[in-house]
């Protein structure tokens, strides 16, 4: 079976500098800055903060897409088009989608901080299959240009990669299937339809919802809550989103913390305990959800005179 190469290391990388081989070759000559998203093994996606000096890159061919977010500062360069070099400007907040195939050469004047996402070819065809209208378009590459969406959901991703991946899997997987979706529908100027908008029919919701309860303490994935609903991942989200107001993994982040309380209850069994029971990765992203919900510490909300 092939191996995936966005998740395995570059050669020679010692556990704690591991780096995606495929962005490594697209941003040839940076330096990586965080951690990289590779050891929480994403399946067909990565995302790594670079460092890029000044200087030329070569023209390249991958089999992967890339997405780029341009961090600070302002960078100017060229880039070839047409077999000409033309003059570019990507400012802070600038977005550029690169598909597979022959990725140009360009020449940096001034280094540059970038967050990069690879994204492989398996993934991209399966979002294409669960997408409620199939493209009519092959895809293209999109150069310098805004959007919200994209922007957010690469900031988060590059979050949650630095952190060590401490939401799981579910919110990852939620958040790089999303990028996908939108990656797709921007590189062929399509849209869904609103055949979705409705929720899950109500015994697929219990059915899922039953699933999320007795096993809110795993590390859950999207892949297997849209097999218990029987339908493919992004309808499974927009459905399950439309019908309970909530994501999946808001709602299994909801479940585990409605069992922090009741275990809390129990005064003589350690917090500590009680995070590692519910699901969550440490006590102090207990204390992190925990707070953002409540408005109080774990330990204040134990000593109120409601428990």
């Amino acid at each position: 079976m092939r191996i995936n190469r966005l998740l395995r290391k570059d050669e020679g990388t010692q556990a704690q500098q591991s780096r995606s081989s495929e962005i490594g070759k697209f941003v040839r000559g940076s330096t990586l800055r965080g951690r990289s998203s590779i050891d929480l093994q994403w399946n067909g996606f990565a995302i790594e903060r670079h460092h890029l000096p000044a200087g030329e890159r070569p023209e390249k061919y991958s089999d992967h897409h890339f997405i780029v977010l341009w961090d600070i500062p302002t960078c100017n360069g060229e880039r070839v088009h047409k077999g000409q070099y033309v003059p570019y400007v990507r400012r802070p907040g600038a977005i550029s989608m690169f598909t597979s195939g022959v990725i140009g050469a360009v020449r940096n004047f001034n280094e540059m901080e970038v967050t990069v996402g690879a994204l492989s070819p398996s993934l991209i065809s399966g979002i294409e299959l669960e997408l409620d209208q199939r493209p009519n378009a092959s895809l293209n590459e999109k150069l310098n240009f805004q959007d919200n969406g994209l922007r957010t959901l690469m900031s988060l991703l590059a979050t949650e990669s630095e952190a060590g991946g401490p939401y799981g899997r579910l919110y990852g997987e939620s958040l790089y299937h999303a990028l996908a979706s939108r990656f797709v529908q921007l590189g062929t100027e399509t849209r869904s339809p609103n055949a979705f908008k409705f929720g899950l029919p109500g015994h697929l919701l219990r059915r899922v919802v039953e699933r999320i309860k007795s096993e809110f303490a795993t590390d859950l994935s999207l892949t297997a809550l849209a097999a218990e609903s029987g339908y493919s991942r992004a309808h499974f989200l927009r459905m399950f989103r439309a019908a309970t107001g909530q994501t999946p993994h808001q709602f299994l982040l909801a479940q585990r913390l409605d069992n922090a309380v009741q275990m809390m209850k129990v005064r003589s069994v350690p917090l500590i305990d009680i995070a590692v029971a519910c699901g969550f990765s440490s006590h102090t992203y207990f204390t992190k959800v925990f707070r953002s919900r409540f408005g109080i510490l774990p330990s204040q909300y134990r000593r109120s005179a409601n428990i």
